[in-house]
């Protein structure tokens, strides 16, 4: 639908006093949620435990001595220094945030461990970590858990319009209206062409349809827009977008057009005096220290959970092989890093003659067949076992690859371990890529919809994983994929 609007070229002051207090609210409040997270660790796990203090001297109406607990003055101090750090302000992606608060709260927590470490025994070790473990967790959910609030409440979210009608605008919307964090409520869609149709999915959004930036930008802000995404194609031209929207006072952020690149990796640089912006690429997949800490954890990790879990493996083979009399394991091979092929070990799912019943599906089940020669899967692949489809489901079947990831053959993350086969015929140049890596037990493919996806997705995927691989990005998938593996979302 196209409206008519009043042209006002500043926003009247009413609308800025209503984006001024949903700022200060929004501060407010996650301020406070991390003040309660921090009272909830101390009520549960520091109260009444003999811990650091410091005691500050009374006054003559007060002559006793009060102790202060270390750990409220570090909460304090956690709070300020995000508040000046912009931490409460910020809008990001929640993965994003959790990173930072992170690295925050570490930092804030060896202060404490310091002074227990220092004590020389006088202090319980375990209280204090197990408060700062349980901040790791509590923070970040709390303040989701605030800003769901506020979006009831009609604070957080920020009426939004979203610049540029193109073929990338549909999946621009999903994210950033689907991301809570952000807090964006896309309400407009600005069309520069006016022949242009937007999408189904853009289809319940306010259409403005003008080229002119300074006509559209009063059009927004008499419509009550208080947030620009500019997605425009044209760089140049966004450029005029971008000031004529900060001229009438509105925030504004840009999604430039880059597609394949490591964005994760990228650092930018301006030049003083200068209209010139320098990106820098840097791929963390080809450091040294980074290839070395990522093999560190998977040794560390991968040991402790065979150690674990080694009960759970011998009753798993045992059922196995008591199904039908068939081995426990079966290893087909794979393609690992340097292109170099290992065998990769799962607990056997399906029937013993599993591959000689592939073969006649060529001519008995053409369907089944074409299926497979699409996805190299089947969705309800009649040559899996009971006990297999059960494996498959809660995904214990790749428990052995646990194995693999000792032996250097896998990564507890990476792309996903595919055939010779696959990688001459769907991967193309990223073939490339995936050869720098060992494949993974699991990763972005598996934590994204799994078999839901399309096998041009999954090579996106690999693809988008490692080039903008990080450590950080590796610990959000596996607890991602804890989680995935529990309400059993994807599995085949």
């Amino acid at each position: 639908m196209t409206t008519t609007w009043v042209n006002e070229t500043w926003p009247p002051r009413r609308a800025l006093r209503t984006a001024h207090l949903r700022h200060w609210a929004s501060v407010a409040c996650l301020a406070l949620s991390d003040a309660a997270s921090f009272t909830v660790a101390w009520l549960l796990i520091r109260d009444g435990v003999n811990l650091p203090s410091i005691v500050l001297l009374g006054s003559q109406a007060r002559p006793q001595s009060t102790p202060i607990d270390v750990f409220a003055i570090l909460g304090l101090a956690f709070i300020l220094v995000r508040y000046l750090a912009g931490d409460y302000g910020r809008r990001q992606p929640f993965w994003d945030g959790a990173k930072h608060t992170t690295i925050a709260l570490l930092v804030t927590a060896l202060f404490d461990l310091a002074m227990i470490a220092l004590g020389q025994g006088v202090y319980p070790f375990l209280p204090a970590a197990s408060s700062w473990l349980f901040l790791l967790v509590a923070l970040p959910l709390g303040r989701q858990a605030m800003r769901a609030v506020m979006s009831r409440l009609g604070i957080w979210r920020i009426p939004t319009a979203l610049i540029g009608n193109s073929g990338r605008s549909p999946a621009i919307y999903a994210s950033l209206n689907g991301t809570l964090s952000l807090g964006f409520n896309v309400r407009w869609l600005v069309s520069e062409d006016a022949d242009a149709t937007p999408a189904r999915e853009l289809s319940r959004l306010n259409h403005i349809y003008s080229s002119d930036p300074e006509n559209f930008a009063a059009q927004l802000v008499q419509a009550g827009c208080e947030q620009a995404i500019v997605a425009t194609e044209n760089m140049d031209h966004s450029a005029e977008v971008v000031q004529r929207l900060l001229e009438v006072n509105m925030a504004v952020a840009v999604v430039p057009p880059l597609n394949r690149l490591p964005l994760a990796g990228l650092t930018a640089s301006n030049f003083f005096g200068h209209d010139i912006l320098l990106l820098q690429v840097r791929n963390n997949v080809r450091r040294l220290p980074y290839r070395l800490a990522k093999r560190a954890f998977d040794v560390a990790v991968s040991a402790l959970l065979l150690l674990l879990f080694s009960p759970l493996l011998a009753v798993l083979a045992l059922i196995v092989r008591r199904t039908d009399g068939g081995p426990s394991t079966y290893a087909p091979w794979r393609i690992g890093r340097n292109g170099v092929a290992f065998r990769c070990i799962k607990f056997r799912t399906m029937a013993v003659d599993a591959d000689a019943r592939l073969a006649r599906f060529e001519h008995e089940e053409p369907e089944l067949f074409a299926e497979y020669q699409r996805t190299f899967k089947i969705r309800n692949d009649p040559r899996v076992t009971p006990i297999g489809r059960w494996l498959r489901r809660t995904s214990l079947d790749e428990l052995p690859q646990l194995w693999n990831v000792l032996k250097g053959d896998m990564s507890l993350v990476g792309p996903r371990p595919v055939l010779q086969r696959e990688l001459d015929e769907h991967y193309g140049p990223a073939a490339q890529l995936y050869t720098r890596t060992r494949p993974g037990m699991t990763g972005l493919w598996q934590v994204s919809g799994r078999s839901n996806t399309s096998y041009a997705e999954r090579v996106v995927m690999d693809e988008w994983y490692i080039l903008n691989w990080s450590f950080w990005y590796d610990m959000v998938i596996l607890i991602q994929t804890a989680w995935i593996v529990v309400i059993g979302k994807g599995a085949v």
